[in-house]
């Protein structure tokens, strides 16, 4: 009988221990990566000493006062739209069609809108209430978090804890695409006809107003981004576009996340500092979502591997690794790139479009907007700490291996 092919990394003095591959996991980071939670936390406090102690800057921003566009300053608007762009820069959507031809991607899809649209939104929503029953304000911009799916950072992510690249790929460009269309439904959705609360203005003109700056924040960054990589890569070639065009624009994203963050805590600062004790209180559905969400997704894949593996003819672990000391030896046929993409797809939220709709919608100085920036000053610390994490469960469990071709 043919067996499939089976991966092990396991525990003995030959290989790491997962403690050991944990930390080699850090060390194999950029600086650059592992100094965002600290240039993030740099550019609140310096933005929150500039509002605090220069009141004069907190109207520099101001839209009613200063040039704006859909409810939001141009300065903000420019930084808002440059970090979104560089992210969809890096999809390949020239090679969509033939990633789509691969049957092992087609079954993920389904995988994928079922976790990323169905439980993603509805986890995010219960949190919210269980820990922000009191604060309806806080409580929309975390609902909003939940109800946008990545389509920027989970690049990262996978790419660091070795997750399959063409399947992330063809996720965010399915996130983008129904983030266009459901996104604004769904704010509606989660954030007031589930939760009964009421807008301060009618469901409708709500409606049209987050709709607006979903097809700003997220149209525009999309065409421009589309454009720039489709005009390089035709007129340069792939490699030269990635060699040095790719290479230029890909800091402008973090770049333009520092500047807005820094510009939001100069208009904002003052009222954050006096609302710190309610503000933190963000930090708890956050933490549970990216928890709950990427180990649920870690175990659901690893049953689904398994019940694949189950059923398919002539397919059986291999007997002489079952009986080794090892987690996860009942569940061996789950394929480790696959799993980490969809674990880190599920776990990771657009908090740049989450910003970017709270600020157009409820104003810069919202309640709401500030609970959209906590999420990328914990998801940015915390999603480094699942990708080592991710290296460590690697050599714990074993990995089925098979080629992409056959489904895994």
């Amino acid at each position: 009988m043919e067996k499939c092919s089976i991966k092990m990394e396991k525990k003995a003095t030959k290989n790491p221990s997962g403690w050991k591959n944990f930390l080699a996991a850090g060390r194999s980071l950029a600086v650059l990566d592992l100094l965002l939670p600290v240039t993030i936390i740099s550019a609140i406090t310096i933005g929150v000493v500039i509002s605090v102690y220069v009141p004069a800057s907190r109207q520099a921003f101001d839209p009613s006062r200063h040039a704006s566009f859909v409810g939001v300053s141009v300065p903000l608007l420019v930084g808002m739209v440059v970090m979104m762009v560089p992210p969809i820069c890096k999809v390949s959507w020239e090679s969509i069609h033939k990633l789509l031809s691969k049957q092992y991607i087609r079954d993920q899809l389904l995988i994928s809108i079922f976790l990323n649209w169905v439980v993603g939104p509805l986890l995010m929503t219960g949190l919210a209430w269980m820990t922000l029953f009191k604060f309806p304000e806080y409580r929309q911009g975390i609902i909003m978090i939940g109800a946008a799916r990545c389509i920027a950072m989970v690049l990262i992510w996978n790419q660091i804890a070795g997750g399959e690249n063409e399947l992330c790929v063809v996720l965010i460009i399915l996130n983008s695409l129904l983030q266009m269309i459901l996104y604004a439904p769904f704010q509606i959705l989660y954030c007031y006809i589930i939760s009964g609360d009421q807008p301060s203005v009618a469901k409708s003109a709500l409606y049209a107003e987050v709709a607006k700056s979903v097809g700003v924040f997220l149209g525009i960054p999309m065409a421009a981004g589309i454009a720039i990589r489709l005009a390089f890569i035709f007129s340069l070639g792939k490699t030269k576009y990635e060699k040095y065009i790719l290479k230029f624009i890909s800091p402008w994203s973090m770049i333009g996340f520092h500047y807005t963050i820094f510009v939001l805590f100069i208009s904002r600062g003052y009222q954050f500092v006096h609302e710190i004790g309610q503000a933190l209180l963000c930090f708890a559905p956050l933490i549970l979502y990216f928890s709950i969400a990427w180990f649920t997704t870690f175990a659901i894949m690893r049953f689904l591997g398994r019940a694949k593996a189950t059923n398919e003819e002539g397919c059986e672990c291999d007997q002489e690794l079952l009986i080794k000391n090892i987690w996860g030896k009942r569940t061996c046929t789950a394929s480790y790139p696959i799993v980490m993409t969809q674990c880190f797809t599920v776990a990771s939220n657009n908090f740049e479009l989450s910003l970017a709709v709270a600020i157009s919608t409820y104003g810069n100085d919202s309640k709401q907007a500030t609970a959209a920036i906590i999420g990328p000053l914990l998801e940015v610390p915390y999603m480094l700490a699942l990708s080592m994490i991710a290296k460590a469960l690697k050599s714990t469990f074993i990995w089925r291996t098979e080629h992409l071709e056959t489904g895994r």
